[in-house]
């Protein structure tokens, strides 16, 4: 039997016709009689154009008010359909929004969706949107963004995926108290293709307990007032222009646009600009209520921490970025003497996060980057660093973990992040990137025709140091080329051509690696640290070599076995290689393996055995940089006890009076 459509094409005004004779009406299908009520239908998004639907229903397929509608044949139970100009007529040329809904909740999304989220571990289901009636409820429900398109939303209540008009709703499945959803359409359907700003929303009761944990910076975006005003009891500031840097340190606007009169170096704003009101709302920042206590032991009365490690991350609690961050975490506690400020720019921190747990750490919240902005989630880092408020910092992301020593780092940071040189320090990055790489500049990115026009490896003039790993180090000197560095990619600015540099449009440079490498270069930055972020866990291995347990502090010994070598030479800058440092470990996105490696570490800590000089080079272990360099005088990257600079930089304020030298912690009031 032939397949019945109706045409319901966008409404047009037309010349009223004559009045014709009308020929005698035919019996028509009964699947055909019934579609005169589509207005009545609530409609469910069932599979974007080129994909497979599976409707109880009745099925319609098209775009905004253009539709072909199908009915069940009798005796069908569903209509199963592949969704393409090959099955419907193409009412709708060259508009990839396509897609078939249905009037029942469908049985399938693009043959996809069941298997991904409809399983026996799956958290959640597909529900029907809520009533007009159980939305108002005294006002007491809203709608607040739960988490940005590729991120996970961990809600207790309802949730919907899409944006604007084009949403799909879920629920926590029966006996389930928290649903947790990937928001991405790798596990639900493309319901608004083509649009970047996709997100899901969770719908909060703002009486109940689970609203006042829910992150404030979400809470104030979706104007919440009572509860946001609520919230700012623990706002601990905003990094404005005024607020950028101690008294004694550098003045002026890192952050704000050109309105405020403070930066000279601001270009105007291009198209894709967030506004001022947006720059200033995710430069706000609120002490998790479960830390004020620990906050107010660390920062001073200005605000500031002495030394700290930093990090950022959104996600639910028991995620899989919340679980890495936690380990993270513990290893600042087992190796490290210093606190860790964690960022979190997710919904809801995880619940079982609690200064007896971690007495370290202090945990800060704040609003997300809007999806309509489209900005990495990446830049969180350099708001982090900036929000943290650390006179010297190093920065951690949630797949590393720490080792003995990490701590050595801050007293060269120290040393070297000065009023003369501000801008911070990344280590050296494994791969020596450049313009015919597939590295994190991208083959032919913008970037590379600034500062290497002639597009070849080794060659690149405007390039003044190796390719950084994102994984930067400062002082409070450097705050400002933070701030500059962001607000030109979040304003949109572009650098004019000059000196034989093309011009270069920040909003281009798309990740925090490529944008931290971008200002180094720009402005003029030649130092860089050796290999102190190793690539991979495993490394550590020839770190813990049975053979090497319990020599004497010191002594020189050979790695012959394992992961030996050094991080690869460039022709340029490290043309001997780079050094391994065993401070910390990157890719550690495997929990139990971290787990294990810090437990290993641990364990040989506390039963008195000597560990391994903490720097292998040329396949031999050395103490620290003067050891190296005794035996390598021309070494090109950065070591902590290389040498001391006099960092005596003196600051008059209250509780911030101390000398801030030669290795000295500056100390609170």
């Amino acid at each position: 039997q032939q397949q019945q459509f109706v045409f319901m094409p966008q409404p047009q005004f037309q010349p009223q016709p004559q009045p014709q004779p009308q020929p005698q009406p035919q019996a028509q299908p009964q699947q055909q009689q019934q579609l005169a009520k589509t207005d009545d239908h609530t409609w469910h998004y069932c599979a974007k154009q080129w994909h497979e639907c599976v409707c109880p229903g009745t099925l319609r397929w098209g775009s905004g008010k253009t539709w072909l509608l199908r009915e069940k044949k009798d005796g069908e139970k569903e209509i199963k359909v592949k969704c393409d100009i090959k099955e419907f007529p193409d009412i709708l040329p060259r508009d990839d929004s396509k897609h078939c809904e249905c009037t029942e909740v469908p049985t399938t999304f693009g043959g996809r969706l069941m298997l991904a989220g409809a399983g026996a571990n799956a958290t959640w289901r597909i529900v029907d949107s809520p009533a007009a009636g159980a939305l108002e409820k005294g006002g007491k429900l809203a709608w607040v963004l739960c988490a940005a398109q590729w991120q996970d939303c961990a809600c207790p209540g309802h949730i919907r995926w899409g944006n604007t008009d084009n949403w799909m709703h879920l629920a926590p499945k029966v006996g389930v108290r928290e649903a947790v959803v990937k928001c991405s359409i790798e596990v639900l359907p493309d319901v608004a293709p083509g649009d970047d700003a996709k997100h899901c929303d969770c719908l909060v009761d703002t009486t109940s307990a689970f609203a006042r944990e829910v992150n404030p910076g979400f809470l104030a975006a979706a104007d919440l007032a009572s509860l946001s005003q609520q919230a700012d009891g623990d706002l601990i500031g905003a990094a404005t222009s005024s607020s950028a840097a101690p008294p004694s340190g550098p003045q002026g606007g890192s952050f704000g646009g050109p309105s405020t009169g403070e930066d000279p170096s601001s270009a105007a704003p291009g198209e894709r600009a967030l506004d001022q009101a947006t720059l200033a709302s995710l430069m706000r920042a609120w002490v998790h209520p479960r830390f004020k206590q620990t906050y107010d032991r660390w920062y001073n009365a200005s605000g500031w921490i002495p030394r700290a490690f930093v990090n950022y991350f959104a996600g639910p609690t028991g995620g899989r970025i919340a679980n890495m961050t936690e380990e993270l975490v513990k290893s600042v506690h087992e190796f490290s003497s210093e606190p860790i400020v964690v960022v979190h720019f997710g919904f809801a921190a995880p619940a079982d996060w609690n200064p007896r747990r971690y007495p370290r750490l202090i945990l800060l919240q704040a609003a997300p980057i809007p999806s309509s902005a489209g900005r990495s989630f990446n830049f969180n880092k350099f708001r982090a660093m900036l929000l943290s408020r650390a006179l010297v910092g190093v920065e951690l992301d949630s797949d590393q973990f720490v080792a003995p020593d990490v701590d050595r780092v801050f007293a060269r940071t120290q040393a070297e992040v000065t009023e003369d040189y501000p801008m911070p320090i990344l280590p050296a990055h494994f791969m020596d990137w450049g313009p015919t790489h597939r590295g994190p500049g991208g083959v032919g990115a913008e970037l590379w025709k600034r500062y290497c026009p002639e597009m070849q490896e080794g060659h690149c003039r405007w390039q003044t140091q190796r390719w950084g790993h994102a994984h930067p180090t400062w002082t409070f000197w450097a705050t400002p080329f933070i701030g500059r560095w962001l607000r030109r990619n979040f304003r949109d600015e572009t650098l004019p051509a000059s000196e034989g540099k093309a011009e270069l449009r920040i909003v281009y440079v798309t990740e925090d690696e490529d944008l931290l490498n971008v200002g180094t270069w720009e402005e003029g930055g030649t130092k860089q640290w050796c290999k102190f972020d190793l690539p991979h866990p495993e490394i550590f291995d020839v770190f813990l070599e049975e053979e090497r347990q319990g020599a004497e502090a010191g002594a020189r010994l050979r790695c012959d076995k394992g992961l030996c070598g050094d991080i690869v030479p460039d022709k340029r800058y490290h043309p001997n290689g780079v050094p391994k440092v065993f401070y910390t470990a990157h890719h550690a996105v495997d929990t139990e393996q971290t787990r294990n490696y810090v437990q290993r570490i641990g364990a040989l800590v506390r039963s008195g055995k000597s560990l391994p000089p903490p720097v292998l080079f040329k396949r031999e272990f050395y103490m620290d940089g003067d050891d190296l360099r005794r035996a390598y005088p021309n070494i090109t990257c950065l070591l902590d006890a290389e040498r001391r600079d006099g960092f005596r930089q003196r600051r008059s304020h209250a509780g911030l009076d101390r000398d801030f030298g030669e290795g000295a912690l500056v100390e609170t009031g």
